[in-house]
């Protein structure tokens, strides 16, 4: 074969060759990509995700922590926060409001034992009217004309007789029938400011109604108040019997509706009720006060004891006595000098003055060193 033959023929056979090779790669190249051993590792391993460890971190999802911390948003204590007003321990704090200590503040002013309180003061008050009002009924004496001696209570039936005719002391304990237990306190406050009944029948001025009628309203309801918290005694007292009807009643200055408070007309007023000028003014031949001596000292009715003058003169009344000597004397009897008063007048102090406050008995002397000095031969 020629050279150039063989040539030839290396030129034909070389692309078969190469053409071989590459054929063979690309089956090779083919049987790497489609082999089953490459390709099945995968389809054996996609069950892993349910039982390896990243598995189990989807499930963590609902199971873990931060699940859990959901949760929280309804149950942990930052929830319990937002029920505080509904129904956790918190809101337990609000029926607090309703039924427990912090709650009985609030019920204070209207239906808990805070009201029960007021329901309370109510009833005190009450008990303090008719205390200040026996208190202001002894400094009158005490009612003591009605008080009946056999029966031990202000039941009445005391007779009194004059050219008047004659008058019984009524029954005034609270008893329905025979007393005074059906009227309400503002009748019992006119019986004694302007000495009339229910009925409209007026009074016999022998009942001190024009001594009393200086009393303020609210001290006339008081004294209503004590009148009314007495025991009730029934004791039938017979009607009166007069020769002329009394007159109707209108005191000569309105009764105020409160107290007094400044000390010159509180003690005027204590003076009035008390009825010192029964004994201690002088009186004209008809029996009527001599108002020209005021309180300049007279004889006791039906006594053989002098009552002082009590005018502030200096020689013949109490002009040199302080108003706190005078206080101490109608509280205790003892005099300046340190002796002590007998016969009526210490009676009266041991029945009632003795029950005067320190308060009052400077209001007496108040109103004592006020009026007109008047000088008294006795």
């Amino acid at each position: 074969m020629t050279s150039s033959s063989v040539t030839r023929q290396r030129m034909w056979t070389r692309p078969l060759w190469v053409a071989g090779l590459m054929l063979l790669a690309g089956l090779l190249l083919v049987a790497c990509q489609s082999t089953p051993p490459a390709a099945e590792p995968a389809p054996t391993e996609a069950p892993a995700p349910t039982d390896t460890p990243v598995a189990a971190e989807e499930p963590a999802a609902t199971e873990t922590p931060e699940a859990e911390e959901e949760p929280v948003a309804t149950e942990t204590p930052a929830a319990e926060e937002e029920p505080e007003v509904t129904g956790t321990p918190a809101a337990e704090e609000e029926p607090a409001a309703t039924g427990t200590p912090v709650a009985e503040e609030e019920p204070e002013a209207t239906g808990t034992p805070a009201a029960e309180e007021e329901a309370d003061s109510g009833e005190a008050a009450m008990s303090d009217a008719a205390a200040y009002g026996e208190y202001i009924a002894v400094l009158t004496g005490g009612c003591g004309c009605h008080f009946n001696r056999d029966l031990g209570a202000m039941a009445g039936g005391n007779r009194f007789e004059g050219p008047f005719g004659e008058v019984f002391a009524r029954n005034i304990t609270p008893d329905e029938e025979t007393g005074i237990g059906s009227w309400s306190a503002e009748e019992i406050a006119a019986a004694l400011q302007l000495g009339v009944r229910p009925d409209g029948t007026q009074l016999h001025p022998i009942m001190p109604y024009r001594a009393f009628s200086v009393l303020s309203d609210q001290e006339a309801l008081d004294v209503a108040a004590y009148l009314l918290s007495l025991e009730p005694v029934a004791n039938e007292v017979s009607e009166r019997d007069l020769a002329n009807e009394p007159a109707a009643f209108t005191p000569a200055v309105a009764p105020p509706a409160e107290p007094h408070t400044d000390p010159v007309a509180r003690g005027e007023m204590l003076v009035t009720i008390a009825r010192c000028g029964a004994c201690h003014t002088p009186t004209n031949e008809d029996g009527s006060p001599n108002m020209e001596m005021y309180l300049a000292g007279a004889m006791v009715p039906n006594s053989d004891d002098y009552a002082a003058n009590i005018t502030p003169d200096d020689e013949t009344g109490i002009g040199r006595w302080s108003e706190e000597e005078i206080a101490n004397f109608m509280r205790t009897g003892e005099f300046p000098d340190g002796s002590l008063t007998v016969g009526a007048m210490a009676q009266q102090i041991e029945r009632r003055f003795s029950r005067l406050t320190e308060e009052d008995a400077l209001a007496i002397a108040a109103y004592l060193k006020s009026i007109p000095a008047v000088s008294s031969t006795r």
